[in-house]
């Protein structure tokens, strides 16, 4: 599934950062990115054809794709040095994120392919 392959990178991408950076004396607020990440969330669920979502699959979906998807973007941005990277791994997280609500009846992980 998309949103699995998601989190799996997004987790090896903070798991690389924490190994390889080095102490930034500086603070970091994860607020914007947790916002674009919020965006690709719905932005992938009106992708994915606005389904149907417990309250499991929502709280899911919105830890993936707003909370993990934050850090991973700080750690994208912090490796890469490029700002442009951390803002499209938000996004791309995001969206992924959202196929979590997707029913488990479907063959397919998208409805429209």
């Amino acid at each position: 599934m998309i949103a699995t392959a998601a989190i799996v990178a997004d987790i090896a991408l903070i798991l690389t950062h924490r190994v390889r950076a080095v102490p930034d004396p500086g603070k970091y607020a994860p607020w914007p990115y947790m916002a674009v990440g919020l965006a690709g969330c719905v932005a992938g669920w009106l992708v994915v054809g606005r389904p149907e979502a417990a309250w499991d699959d929502l709280f899911l979906a919105l830890v993936c794709g707003v909370v993990v998807t934050s850090e991973a973007a700080h750690a994208a941005r912090a490796l890469s040095g490029r700002p442009w990277v951390g803002w499209a791994t938000a996004l791309v997280s995001g969206a992924a994120a959202a196929t979590w609500l997707l029913p488990d009846l479907l063959p397919d992980p998208l409805p429209f392919t």
